[in-house]
């Protein structure tokens, strides 16, 4: 059995075949990342916020093969809670259906990202959609720095495959990946993950002039209610506690704290889903 596998499997059954009990707190686990790292990262969070008496009952957690399959868990109810993607978030919020709570302060004071274009070596400036216009261009599935930056590029009415052929990529470096490969001329990505020594065969050519959030935790309404205040003051109280399982959450999530995070903070987030010509209302999450 591929180790990958094993090892998401091992996950599930750790934190979800148990039967899902009353005050269960579900949270999304994107399977993009590397499950060998995100399951132990999780846990210690779970360990923590326990410590804290929050009268939340048993944390659990589902992995998500992919954004549509992380929206899905959302909407059917199976999850109460999820670090999520801005543009993902932002529609939920403008929904009525979630509320965002805090954001990961990186160590480095970072708490929001862009969208960057990629190509190799040698290619020209990225100045608008017409540099796609035959081309291949990889990105993952409804990121704000991936395919909602792309669509907010062209005109109404248009789509992806009037300018260019769309590789959809299950994460932001697998973006980058296929362009060194040959499989795409562009990569359209998250500018956090960028190291130009890790991809020395590319160079970034454009990208977007403001930021969103990263990595947002929202809530299910009826969740915020219970424990949206409690929970919230907890997390962005880590800055402030030097407790052991304080400090080893801060090294597992490579941060200094969580910071409060309010609708406010997408305000460039809805302009881009705006040129992408996207209603958040009516929006099922499929283009």
């Amino acid at each position: 059995m591929n180790v990958r596998i094993l090892v998401i499997a091992l996950l599930l059954t750790i934190f979800t075949v148990a039967p899902v009990a009353a005050g269960d707190f579900h949270i999304v686990i994107m399977a993009s990342k590397d499950p060998k790292v995100e399951g132990p990262k999780y846990a210690t969070l779970n360990k923590y916020i326990k410590s804290r008496n929050i009268d939340i009952g048993e944390i659990k957690f589902k992995i998500a093969k992919d954004y549509p399959d992380a929206v899905r868990l959302f909407q059917s109810g199976e999850v109460e809670g999820m670090f999520s993607g801005s543009f993902v978030a932002s529609i939920f919020i403008k929904k009525g259906v979630a509320v965002p709570l805090v954001r990961p302060l990186s160590t480095r004071g970072v708490s929001t990202y862009k969208a960057l274009v990629a190509a190799r070596k040698g290619t020209a400036d990225f100045k608008g959609i017409d540099d796609f216009k035959g081309k291949k261009v990889a990105y993952c599935a409804l990121a704000s720095s991936g395919e909602i930056f792309a669509r907010s590029l062209l005109g109404p009415g248009k789509t992806p495959e009037d300018y260019y052929m769309p590789i959809i990529a299950k994460s932001h470096q697998a973006a980058l990946n296929a362009v060194t490969s040959g499989a795409a001329d562009y990569a359209v990505f998250k500018n956090l993950i960028w190291d130009k020594t890790e991809n020395p065969e590319l160079a970034v050519i454009g990208g977007d002039s403001a930021e969103n959030p990263n990595n947002t935790f929202i809530m299910s309404n009826s969740a915020f209610d219970k424990y949206g205040e409690t929970l919230q003051a907890i997390l962005t109280g880590l800055d402030k506690d030097d407790s052991q399982m304080a400090v080893a959450v801060k090294k597992a999530f490579n941060i200094r704290t969580f910071i409060p995070t309010s609708e406010a903070d997408f305000d460039h987030t809805y302009a881009i889903v705006r040129k992408a010509n996207i209603e958040p209302a009516s929006f099922n999450f499929i283009f």
